[in-house]
């Protein structure tokens, strides 16, 4: 007992230690703050401050106020508890370990006839969905989309959408946004909505790839008009194209990341990491098919309750 009371002794000591360096926040907080996670004191930034105020705040030392519990709920389950600030603390050490993951699959017309109920009978969790692919065109409507919305909603599987894009200039990205709306009318995912930024098929490099900072501002384009339509936006790219094309800090912090690279562990260490497509025709994991359901198709993780945190924050129609 003697040993326990000395621990619990030292670890008090050393949160309030700790939260003699942590300022102290009695701010607002705006819509423009939910993309900043993890910082529960308001310096534009996550570190061992902010896992300290939220252990001063589970040892009753002190009180977060409203708009810093919302920020200190790291994995968005409404409960404010140790794993949130061990959450920030992985972060800050560079190490990504995400608290709960749920498996999941990226289809397209060029899956054919999906079958929903087997693939949930399989144990996957959710489906991300191509709406399209390029401008704001019906012949650029994906021909499966209504079908696979309507099988997901049958089978109770949640369920996000992606668009591709071609987009080589800010208008472009616009008439992609309005290509994605126009397909989401009546509709309520509970998943994000994608902007799927690579170049698989060359058409980019073909017609003038443009440089990088274009890239950055076309993305942007894209996802904030996703999300002034009141849905929430996520960016799909591959680990080379963030690390090397979209490497901007203000794009990749306040939007989330749906990770494309096929291997046998997540190599991204950005905050904002939502999914993680890790295979598809190639798959270092489980495989590339589905016994029942395809033969190949993309599998992915994903770190986040989206359909928790669409329906709180009322996005996406909820």
């Amino acid at each position: 007992m003697k040993k326990i009371l000395k621990f619990v002794s030292a670890v008090l000591c050393t949160v309030i230690l700790c939260s003699m360096l942590a300022p102290i926040y009695a701010g607002a907080v705006g819509m423009e703050d939910i993309y900043k996670i993890g910082d529960v004191n308001f310096d534009d930034k996550v570190d061992v401050l902010d896992a300290t105020l939220i252990q001063k705040h589970l040892a009753k030392i002190s009180t977060l106020t409203e708009s810093a519990l919302k920020k200190a709920d790291t994995d968005y389950n409404l409960d404010i508890n140790i794993l949130d600030a061990t959450h920030i603390q992985k972060i800050v050490s560079k190490i990504y370990v995400p608290l709960t993951a749920k498996k999941g699959v990226d289809i397209s017309k060029h899956n054919g006839d999906i079958n929903i109920s087997k693939l949930k009978a399989a144990g996957y969790d959710f489906v991300m969905i191509r709406c399209g692919f390029g401008g704001n065109v019906t012949s650029q409507d994906d021909k499966l989309f209504e079908q696979n919305v309507k099988k997901c909603e049958e089978a109770g599987m949640p369920w996000g959408v992606y668009l591709y894009s071609y987009a080589l200039s800010v208008d472009d990205a616009k008439s992609e946004a309005a290509h994605t709306l126009r397909l989401l009318k009546g509709k309520k995912p509970t998943l994000p909505v994608a902007f799927d930024m690579e170049d698989a098929d060359g058409y980019k490099k073909n017609n003038g790839m443009p440089d990088n900072a274009t890239l950055v501002k076309i993305c942007r384009t894209y996802l904030e008009g996703i999300r002034d339509a009141g849905y929430y936006p996520i960016l799909y790219a591959s680990l080379s194209w963030i690390n090397n094309k979209l490497n901007d800090e203000s794009l990749l912090n306040e939007f989330d990341i749906w990770l494309a690279q096929w291997n046998t562990e997540c190599k991204y260490k950005g905050k904002n990491l939502g999914i993680w497509q890790y295979g598809g025709e190639t798959n270092y994991i489980d495989g590339a098919s589905i016994e029942g359901v395809a033969d190949t198709i993309d599998k992915d993780f994903c770190y986040k309750d989206y359909p928790l945190i669409i329906k709180n924050q009322g996005y996406n129609g909820w």
